[in-house]
């Protein structure tokens, strides 16, 4: 990827089950280390970067975090400065940080309290303040811009789906998506416990993504879809797993070729298979899942699981 230029990752046919036609859109394709809605909810924030002059681009997440393993990539193939806040002190090295460090990127650790404070405009003003050179992306690359990089999800979708499920933490990643104007029924699998904040925070996400392009003269948004969420599948909270998923995976790996992350997606593809084999969705829905990538946190996750006498077999 020599830039951001407009891509249309691919949608293939995994299984008709029960009378069930399941698709995924591979976006893990797009790219091999920015890949899936990392992509996506980065591309316009790169884009306001270069625009700003700013010379390092600074973010926040926690130790395992595909978001800040992604924007370290972004700045090595582009040639710029990365900085990461990382949620907690424990975890100085991994997998992911080291990956990040490979790319060049600066790693602080903070602490839980302070961490806590990322979305404070008060913190943030300081934290400009104190570092006139950094351009800041929210954590996960949510907001606004990130929800436009979304938006682009649906627009390349152009088959007619009854059904289209998408594995969620903060909202953003649905909230671009029902903001394209695709008329469907949108599932959301929240990958914590407690998802049902999101519905909100997704309404929230969309009104004021709505004001942006307002204020910017790009036009109106449509959100005449509905949002159903399926809160029984995050196997114990964000970032948990349970030996029913990681059997699950392997066995989707070795059947469809498909490989899925114990996060975001391998949740909500077991979700997904779940209602069709217990009849919760009829014969004849067309159903789209979007593949959001989150690959290269299975290297870590394989280090906790071992102790565990578990393992991701790709």
């Amino acid at each position: 990827m020599n830039s951001f230029q407009k891509i249309n990752s691919p949608i293939q046919h995994v299984d008709t089950l029960n009378g069930v036609e399941v698709y995924i859109k591979r976006d893990d394709l797009i790219h091999s280390e920015v890949s899936g809605n990392k992509w996506r909810k980065l591309k316009y924030h790169y884009e306001a970067f270069r625009e700003s002059n700013k010379k390092v681009m600074l973010t926040f997440g926690g130790a395992f975090s595909n978001h800040i393993a992604a924007t370290a990539a972004l700045g090595k193939m582009y040639g710029f400065d990365t900085k990461a806040l990382i949620r907690g002190e424990e975890i100085t090295t991994n997998p992911t940080l080291d990956f990040c460090r490979s790319c060049g990127m600066e790693i602080e650790a903070i602490s839980r309290k302070q961490y806590d404070e990322r979305d404070n405009p008060e913190f943030l003003g300081m934290l400009g303040e104190a570092l006139p050179e950094v351009y800041l992306v929210p954590e996960g690359g949510k907001g606004v811009l990130g929800m436009r990089g979304c938006l682009d999800t649906m627009d390349e979708v152009k088959d007619q789906f009854d059904m289209v499920c998408v594995a969620g933490g903060t909202g953003t990643t649905m909230a671009g998506m029902m903001s394209s104007g695709y008329e469907t029924n949108f599932q959301l699998f929240p990958a914590l416990k407690g998802g049902d904040f999101l519905r909100s925070a997704i309404q929230k996400h969309i009104v004021d993504f709505g004001k942006e392009l307002s204020t910017h003269g790009l036009g109106k948004i449509s959100t005449r879809a509905t949002l159903t969420l399926q809160n029984d599948y995050h196997f114990g909270g964000y970032g948990k797993v349970q030996p029913e998923l990681i059997h699950f995976m392997n066995s989707f790996y070795e059947k469809y070729q498909i490989p899925l992350d114990p996060i975001y997606t391998g949740k909500m593809m077991f979700g997904i298979l779940d209602k069709i084999e217990k009849g919760k969705i009829k014969a004849g829905t067309k159903v789209l899942a979007i593949h959001t990538g989150g690959l290269q946190g299975i290297k870590g996750m394989n280090e906790r699981l071992q102790k565990r006498g578990l393992q991701i077999d790709y």
